[in-house]
């Protein structure tokens, strides 16, 4: 499953079928969590001033083949300016393609001023509690900021989620508990995590330096956003989940 994928059903609440935190906070977290599905995959490459590369193209799977698409006109591009290319509407069409494959189900409602509302209902809502849970240890047993040896060790999903989780300032939909006083420290904890502390040795240098970018990209969007600026393009109401 993908970064992007796993992201998405914890983002979705099984009852609503709607998003559990800001949409456009959540498209921009997919959108760093796709780019760092693409680095994996192999298509994205960042130079040595931090400029995102094309270095192969055709990923099999659809939702890695939209994005790369919608990059490839783009590319050379800063990793902040791709997240913004890829966020509009970007969990629909993670949505749709989970849909296909069984993971998720599409509702549709019509309103009285014939308005079509869209909730997505996990078919498996387990595969989002075992995830969840699996990141409330992690972070449960984290020390905090500096990282440390008694730190768990992260393999390339976990280190994935973490960042941009952290990055975004989404980390209350990867715990199912909230501890308002250690919400800052673990968001520093997460970015030591995008650096590569506590992450095995299997974690590839490519990745790992889009784990820094997506961070830094997310992290200062989402302080511009509790500061009052304005939020990236964001799907239609017509679409919105």
């Amino acid at each position: 499953m993908l970064v992007a994928e796993e992201l998405t059903l914890l983002a979705l609440d099984p009852e609503s079928g709607r998003m559990r935190a800001n949409p456009s906070a959540v498209e921009q977290a997919l959108a760093g969590a796709l780019l760092l599905d693409l680095a994996q995959a192999g298509p994205l490459s960042l130079d040595s001033d931090g400029v995102i590369q094309l270095v192969s193209t055709g990923p099999s799977h659809p939702v890695l083949g939209s994005g790369l698409s919608r990059l490839t006109g783009q590319i050379p591009l800063k990793v902040r300016d791709a997240i913004h290319v890829l966020a509009p509407g970007l969990s629909e069409t993670v949505l749709d393609t989970m849909a296909v494959r069984g993971l998720v189900r599409r509702d549709e409602h019509r309103t009285l001023v014939l308005k079509i509302l869209v909730r997505w209902h996990m078919t498996a809502p387990a595969m989002a509690d075992a995830a969840r849970a699996d990141l409330t240890s992690i972070l449960a047993t984290s020390s905090g900021t500096p990282a440390s040896a008694s730190d768990p060790v992260l393999g390339p999903r976990e280190a994935a989620l973490l960042t941009v989780l952290g990055g975004a300032d989404l980390l209350a939909l990867a715990e199912t508990s909230r501890n308002p006083a250690s919400a800052a420290r673990m968001r520093e904890w997460c970015a030591d995590v995008a650096y590569g502390r506590n992450c095995l040795h299997s974690v590839p240098d490519n990745v790992l330096a889009f784990q820094r970018a997506v961070h830094a990209a997310l992290a200062t969007s989402a302080t511009a956003s509790s500061h009052g600026a304005p939020p990236a393009p964001s799907a239609p109401e017509t679409a919105s989940v």
